[in-house]
């Protein structure tokens, strides 16, 4: 019995939940983590919430990540908003990687005016042939990509609610 709660309590403190599976982050996928994002222990501190001594502590020792189960979660949480992915034991070794980035705007719009050259390009005038009928569908694909580009861009570009509460409240002109 003191076997299975002392194992009990060691699977709380060193697995925990991230996106609806267990994984058990280990000291050097933390620090690794770290590394990817050039982040100091301060910098974890910060944004994970927990003192910069427990950072410490724990980077300290070797092996699974110990301490409370709430301080592993935060921790990881805190890595996994900024960018990082803790991939599993696969048979290589756990690991980290950073997410891919999105494309910034101004790369997007790049595309899209590339693809709007692309089908103008395209002759679906006049008479029709076997090749106007590929242009019409090549035409189409180009113009489904441009409007997947376009609600990509849109979605990055997007103001969040908080910023057009901000927004509207720095345009009311209180009447007296």
């Amino acid at each position: 019995m003191i076997d299975f709660l002392l194992v009990g309590a060691l699977l709380r403190v060193n697995s925990f939940s991230i996106k609806g599976h267990s994984v058990a982050a280990t000291i050097r996928q933390i620090k690794a983590a770290r590394a990817l994002l050039g982040w100091s222990q301060a910098d974890l501190a910060k944004a994970s919430g927990i003192s910069e001594p427990t950072i410490w502590r724990l980077e300290a020792a070797d092996g699974a990540l110990g301490g409370r189960a709430n301080t592993g979660v935060k921790i990881v949480a805190a890595l996994e908003a900024a960018g990082v992915i803790f991939v599993e034991e696969n048979g290589e070794g756990p690991g980290v990687r950073l997410k891919k980035q999105p494309p910034a705007p101004a790369e997007l719009t790049e595309k899209i005016e590339a693809l709007g050259a692309k089908a103008a390009s395209l002759d679906v005038a006049g008479r029709p042939s076997p090749q106007k009928a590929m242009n019409q569908m090549t035409k189409a694909l180009v113009e489904n990509e441009k409007t997947k580009l376009k609600n990509q861009r849109a979605k990055l570009t997007k103001k969040t609610p908080s910023q057009n509460e901000t927004t509207k409240s720095e345009n009311k002109n209180p009447k007296y």
